[in-house]
């Protein structure tokens, strides 16, 4: 009883409800593909390691640029469907493109239309499935957070099927652009959800433009943004220093340090699940964050001031499974607190895009100076900064719905 209340039309997935959640499962194992094919790539195009940053710097820029524009354009209309089918097409030409490239000039605009492209699309189709159904946009965003964890386990298994197929730089983009294609197509058939607005297209504009400005001059709005940008300090950039610091200071073995690093992020899954039911008990969001953050803190502290590896394996799952909440609980409040406008909301989160940014060379500068221990513990100010601000943010009136 428990589990259906918790996770209730689990399996009546709607045919467009299917192909949302799919694109994001197909962008989180193809989007390395650009990665994961440069050695493949500099066979077709020889650049030198400046032109190659160039490429990822260059289609980073861009869609920092242009993806929060996006965002806020979306909202003009009744529906995203032309931004998902339009990032979707965008896409596949960009693969197209980057697998005939035989010099730098085609490749480097093959990158600068690919990476914002690929975000372009995957945020309307979110922003989509927030707008189907705004009031649950909590239970949506755990779900997603669910199958983007999934993507990041089925990216390894991507990467063996490309090394056994020894697919050439050209046949993995085609391949790429054919995915991409045939959702887009598929996509074309499906009625997306609508925004009634009453407005005329160019006062919805204005109003947008109001209510973006008046979102960056809310605090409790600005609050969600930064509570929703601190997970990404428990992310990516954890697990690669906490990993040097479990070679480097526990001494341990590289297949060991790989084991836990992937149990760490196996917890995720048992992380979501137990939020689901949690809420489904009746937990608010800032309750589930607050405690989550705590139980986060103590394991982070704990990690640095043990030397056993049975105790460090079960500390890495509980900070992977306390903290993977965080980042959808935290979108889903500011969605909730803008209704049918999920395009600005994301825009709103793309603010935190500089800290993604300049976060590994700053860990890496304090880890440099001052150790491992000090760069590791550094990232401890992702719970605190939660607790802190939940508790600034004591005073703010509920949304409508929650």
């Amino acid at each position: 009883m428990l589990f259906s209340r918790a996770l209730p039309g689990r399996f009546s997935l709607s045919p467009l409800r299917l192909t949302l959640f799919s694109i994001t499962l197909l962008e989180e194992m193809l989007s390395g593909i650009p990665t994961i094919g440069l050695p493949l790539l500099r066979h077709q195009v020889p650049m030198s390691y400046t032109q190659i940053g160039l490429l990822f710097t260059l289609g980073a820029v861009m869609s920092m640029v242009l993806e929060p524009l996006s965002n806020v354009l979306s909202d003009l209309g009744r529906t995203k469907k032309i931004w998902v089918i339009g990032g979707l097409l965008v896409l596949s030409g960009s693969f197209v493109l980057a697998g005939l490239a035989h010099s730098f000039a085609v490749i480097l605009l093959a990158f600068a239309l690919l990476y914002p492209s690929n975000d372009i699309a995957l945020g309307a189709a979110q922003s989509s499935l927030i707008d189907e159904n705004p009031h649950r946009s909590t239970r949506t965003m755990l779900r997603l957070a669910f199958i983007g964890n999934l993507g990041d386990f089925l990216t390894p298994l991507t990467v063996t099927i490309i090394a056994l197929l020894a697919l050439g730089w050209a046949s993995l983009c085609w391949l790429a652009a054919a995915i991409w294609l045939v959702v887009a197509l598929g996509t074309c058939v499906l009625r997306f959800p609508q925004v009634e607005r009453a407005e005329g297209r160019r006062s919805r504009l204005g109003l947008l433009v109001e209510g973006f400005i008046a979102a960056l001059r809310n605090p409790f709005m600005l609050g969600w943004v930064v509570i929703a940008t601190l997970p990404v300090m428990l992310d990516e950039v954890y697990r690669s220093f906490v990993s040097l610091y479990l070679q480097d200071v526990l001494h341990l073995a590289d297949d060991v340090v790989e084991s836990l690093i992937t149990f760490e992020s196996a917890s995720g899954f048992a992380g979501l699940v137990v939020c689901e039911l949690l809420l489904a008990l009746g937990l608010s969001v800032r309750q589930l964050l607050a405690g989550s953050a705590l139980v986060a803190l103590g394991a982070m502290t704990a990690l640095l001031l043990t030397r056993s590896l049975w105790l460090v394996g079960f500390l890495l799952c509980l900070v992977g499974a306390s903290s993977i909440g965080w980042f959808p609980l935290a979108r889903a409040q500011i969605y909730e607190r803008l209704p049918g406008r999920s395009g600005t909301g994301r825009a709103l989160l793309s603010l935190g895009t500089p800290f993604s940014v300049v976060l590994p060379s700053l860990v890496g500068l304090i880890a440099g100076r001052l150790g491992i221990i000090a760069g590791v513990g550094f990232l401890e100010l992702a719970p605190l900064g939660i607790l802190l601000l939940l508790l600034l943010q004591r005073t703010e009136p509920r949304p409508a719905h929650s």
